[in-house]
């Protein structure tokens, strides 16, 4: 199986803390490891499990690092 990608749109400015609470979350995820990669627009993360399983955890773990709801306004799915 090849691994899933999921690409994420940066819509509004985060401050250090939302990326360092985010990388600690993705690192405390479970198996099979999501990894994470950043760029100033997009953070992309893959993992050797299927589309809809890394789309749910990363959704999970912005919802955690994120206020209530604050998640869809900062950030936007792009596959």
């Amino acid at each position: 199986m090849e691994p899933a990608v999921h690409h994420i749109s940066i819509i509004a400015e985060q401050h250090a803390t939302v990326w360092e609470r985010l990388e600690t979350v993705i690192a405390e995820g479970g198996s099979p490891p999501i990894s994470m990669t950043r760029t100033a627009r997009m953070i992309t993360f893959t993992c050797d499990t299927g589309d809809f399983m890394l789309r749910a955890r990363v959704a999970d773990a912005l919802m955690t690092v994120c206020d209530h709801g604050e998640w869809r306004r900062c950030f936007q799915p792009e596959d």
